[in-house]
This record gives C-alpha cells, sequence and structure tokens, in this order.
C-alpha cells in the first residue's frame, strides 16, 4: 500500500500515485476523502484507504467511489450503512486499532465486541484492520515492539473469534526497513517511497535511493542595490555596500516559508545565494553580489535550486530540515498546489522504450 496522502509528501497526488501503480503497488493510502475523491476524478481505480477520520455526511460519496473508510466509532459506521443500503452497493471499511499512538483509533479490548457489531450491518464490509507505530523510526525499538505485540494479541483473539479481517497492517517505512516481522499481509511504504529517510539520523534508507523531487524556480530581475537602501517589507535588511541582489518568484504562498525560519539560501550556478530580508507572498530576494566577480554573473532566467542537487552541490529536504527545526516530512508536504509538478523521468525497470 502506498501512501500518497499530503499531495504525495509534495510531490503531487495523481503523478505519483500513477507512476507508484505502474511499479507494482496493489492499493494507495490517502490521509482525507477529498485526495481520494482527486484520485477517483483522475480515474485512478486502484483500491484506495482513508487513513483518517471521514464525517458522516460524506459517506455516500465514500460509497458511491468505492473508497475504503477507516472506522473506529458507531456513527461512521452506520452512516455508511444507511448510504450503501441505499445505494444498494457495499461500504468498505478498515478498524482503526490504537496501540500506543493515542492518536485515531479504539483501544484492543473493545475491538472484538466492534467488529462483531459491524459484521451485522448487511452493506458494509470490514476488510481490514491496522495500527501505526509512534517509534518505528527510532533506533529504541522497545515501545514499537510493544505496540505490535499488542497488536498481534488481539489478531489472534480475533482469529479464534472468526471475527479477523482479510488485511492486517502496521508497517510504516521505517517498520519496513528495520522490523520486518511487522509485515503482516500488507505494508504502508511512505516516506521512503519518495527517497527520503523516515529519519536522517536513526533511521535511513539503504544506499543508492535517492530523494525523488527537485524544487526549482528562476531568476525573475537582477538589480542593484547601495549603501542605505533596503530590501523587502519592514526593511529588515538594509545593504551596508554596493550589492546585487536576484528576485525569484516564488514565496511563502508556495510553501517557502516566512518565519521564524526560512531556507537561508538557495543554489544558483551551483553555489549559494543567501536570502535577503523577509520571504514575501509570491517572491523572494537574494544575494548575488560575489557571483559576477567570480565570473559566474547572475542573469533573469537563470535556474535556482530551492530543493535538490545542482551540480556538484545540493540542498537535501534533511539540511532544511535541522535549518527550520522540522524534519523531511515536513520540509516537502508544505510544498503547495499552486507550485506545478512536472514529471521528468519516470522510467521503471523494464521500460526500455520509455
Amino acid at each position: 500500500m502506498a501512501v500518497v496522502k499530503a499531495n504525495a509528501y509534495g510531490h503531487g497526488l495523481v503523478p505519483a500515485a500513477r507512476i507508484l501503480l505502474r511499479a507494482g503497488v496493489d492499493r494507495l493510502a490517502v490521509a482525507t476523502l477529498a485526495e481520494g475523491l482527486e484520485l477517483r476524478a483522475a480515474a485512478v481505480d486502484a483500491p484506495i484507504l482513508v487513513l483518517g477520520y471521514t464525517p458522516p455526511w460524506l459517506a455516500q460519496l465514500a460509497v458511491q467511489q468505492a473508497i475504503t473508510v477507516t472506522v473506529f466509532d458507531r456513527e461512521v459506521a452506520h452512516s455508511l450503512e444507511e448510504a450503501a443500503t441505499a445505494l444498494d452497493r457495499p461500504a468498505t471499511v478498515q478498524v482503526k486499532v490504537n496501540t500506543g499512538m493515542n492518536r485515531l483509533g479504539l483501544p484492543a479490548p473493545r475491538v472484538p465486541e466492534f467488529i462483531d457489531q459491524l459484521r451485522g450491518l448487511r452493506h458494509l464490509l470490514v476488510e481490514g484492520i491496522f495500527t501505526h507505530f509512534a517509534t518505528a523510526d527510532l533506533a529504541d525499538k522497545e515501545f514499537a515492539w510493544a505496540q505490535f505485540t499488542r497488536f498481534t494479541d488481539l489478531l489472534q483473539c480475533l482469529q479464534s473469534a472468526g471475527l479477523r479481517p482479510r488485511f492486517a497492517h502496521a508497517a510504516n517505512s521505517a517498520a519496513m526497513l528495520t522490523m520486518p516481522a511487522t509485515y503482516l499481509d500488507l505494508v504502508r511504504c511512505g516516506i521512503a517511497l519518495y527517497g527520503l529517510h523516515p529519519d536522517d539520523v536513526e533511521t535511513r534508507l539503504p544506499v543508492g535511493f535517492q530523494p525523488a523531487l527537485r524544487w526549482k524556480a528562476v531568476v525573475a530581475q537582477v538589480a542593484q542595490i547601495q549603501p542605505g537602501e533596503s530590501v523587502s517589507y519592514g526593511r529588515e535588511f538594509v545593504a551596508t555596500q554596493p550589492m546585487t541582489i536576484a528576485v525569484l518568484p516564488v514565496g511563502y504562498a508556495d510553501g517557502f516559508p516566512r518565519r521564524p525560519y526560512h531556507w537561508g539560501h538557495v543554489l544558483i550556478h551551483g553555489h549559494p545565494a543567501p536570502i535577503l530580508g523577509r520571504v514575501c507572498m509570491d517572491q523572494s530576494i537574494v544575494d548575488v553580489t560575489a557571483f559576477a566577480p567570480a565570473g559566474r554573473p547572475v542573469r533573469q532566467g537563470d535556474e535556482v535550486i530551492l530543493l535538490g542537487p545542482q551540480g556538484a552541490a545540493g540542498l537535501s529536504a534533511e539540511a532544511i530540515a535541522e535549518r527550520l527545526h522540522t524534519n523531511n516530512y515536513d520540509v516537502v508536504s508544505r510544498i503547495l498546489d499552486r507550485v506545478p509538478r512536472m514529471v521528468v523521468n519516470e522510467r521503471l525497470p523494464g521500460d526500455h522504450q520509455r
């Protein structure tokens, strides 16, 4: 099961889903019904699981589009049953179990009775049951193994009672890499699919994985400023010497953060260009004063790298995350929808002609 939530972690929901399905994944997972509906509108017909909460008033849409909904209470389940009855077609659900994450989910001791009740609903198909690890990306797996034990004990109980659903799953990217005993009936791979480490220190990808995403901009304008002139809103940067600046058409409305921390610098011609002043909604300004004397004058239209490699240099999601005091998941998933996505190489093993 390929996790493509949050616009495929910022990579583009529909193109990522199509490439992953071509690569051989069986199912897709999203966070919201809206994401699932976007895939269906793009003619993606693979099984889709909504991992998050689906409000009862959206039950009819979920059933109409054959999207599997996560349930952990009676209200949503009964809404799905009503919608399925009215449409005369099944509603497919999976049960979320809270084994220690204490986010969404039903406590394990309550699950057998809950599934038994769901089995009594004529149009409801309980196809799966799953849990989520809180610490699988850490080197210390004690808590993760405790969660897994709670989950497998529950599965044995359900099996004995004839209530175990077809699919049981627990393994995310980190568990896939470090806890193969947790694979069960399927695995939910997310961040690793995009070539990003589940944890940059404690759970890194094997050698050979490459980040899938490069975020680019172009130079919109090059200008000169004199001592005493300021840059951007609030005059937070004031020049103390003659400077050359470049304006970039990217800002916080694209997911290029403004505060409390910003990227620090971007890459032009394979060298860092520091960000000056405040990042604006649609534009940013960088210092390129040193480029011309070094024989690398910056011109309108030059490529700017916000994320990814350029020549021998690079800006990794992990390095940016350290600067922003966050993680690589946040860095890539914050790239907003108005930034165009372009698939530049979707060649897969065996695609010799593509």
